[in-house]
């Protein structure tokens, strides 16, 4: 059968090819070198767009150069290599790496692999400060990077402007649990887009901050330039709350709001705001 197939193009045999399940290519791979070599164009596995990633084999696999999202197994060792491995992708977007030990790797290549892709997932990842401050630094000068959770990494170490820069370049940010953020960095983040930013929608949750030393007239500014925020057991007052109703019922983008915290709201307030906007207020 290889024999006869050999007189066939390349091309065509990939046209046939199409017509398989993934179940028969993986199959048809086992018949001959030539097929072998064929069945790994990438065009034949464009219906595969996500993949999790046992081994660094994988990624240098000939069939998974059209993936566009990648998933790195937490208990997978993270090494440079990988990482370089993921930056030579050429098709990423999303790469989720939540979970992983990355705290050995190269903070120039982290800083790189981050900036490959729009959508990045480092939550748990036990970034060190030098990393930290290697990708937002890489953020704030390469706008490719679009979203990013990094969740229970703690960034209260990084450099004095480096979370504003970063913020002009992102279009939403997710910053939950145990990033220790302080005051002064979530008045630079605020500042920031007031000023004007890409961000749409952020993210602020399960403590890893407190918010109420930030000016009320700032927050609620910043808030209201936004689409969609999410305010979570992050110490808010009442003062901050009714200032951020207050905007949307003069000046507001908000389309959705959502706050869980102790802070009371005269109800008013609270009835006139949400005839503009989705609104939630919980108590915590």
């Amino acid at each position: 059968m290889c024999n006869i197939t050999s007189l066939l193009p390349a091309e065509m045999l990939e046209r046939i090819f199409l017509w398989l399940s993934p179940r028969d290519m993986k199959t048809v791979e086992l018949v001959c070198r030539r097929w072998l070599q064929v069945g790994e164009t990438p065009g034949l596995w464009s219906w595969l767009s996500s993949l999790t990633v046992n081994n660094i084999e994988m990624l240098t696999c000939r069939r998974f150069k059209g993936v566009s999202k990648l998933r790195v197994k937490r208990k997978l060792t993270m090494t440079n290599e990988l990482l370089e491995s993921i930056v030579r992708h050429p098709a990423l977007k999303l790469l989720n790496i939540a979970g992983t030990n990355l705290s050995a790797i190269d903070p120039d290549i982290l800083a790189r692999v981050v900036n490959s892709v729009e959508t990045v997932d480092v939550t748990g990842t036990s970034l060190t400060a030098v990393q930290a401050n290697a990708i937002f630094t890489a953020i704030s000068e390469d706008n490719k990077l679009k979203n990013m959770k990094i969740r229970n990494n703690n960034l209260s170490a990084l450099k004095t402007g480096m979370l504003a820069r970063a913020v002009h370049c992102l279009e939403y940010a997710e910053i939950l649990s145990s990033t220790r953020l302080t005051a002064e960095q979530l008045s630079e983040i605020f500042t920031a887009i007031c000023e004007g930013t890409k961000i749409r929608k952020i993210q602020i949750a399960n403590g890893c901050c407190n918010l109420n030393l930030v000016s009320p007239d700032l927050l609620a500014k910043a808030v209201n330039k936004l689409d969609d925020v999410e305010l979570v057991e992050v110490s808010l007052r009442s003062q901050q709350v009714t200032a951020i109703l207050t905007g949307i019922l003069t000046q507001s983008n908000l389309k959705r709001l959502i706050i869980i915290s102790f802070a009371e709201v005269a109800e008013d307030i609270l009835s006139k705001a949400q005839t503009k906007c989705n609104i939630g207020i919980y108590e915590w």
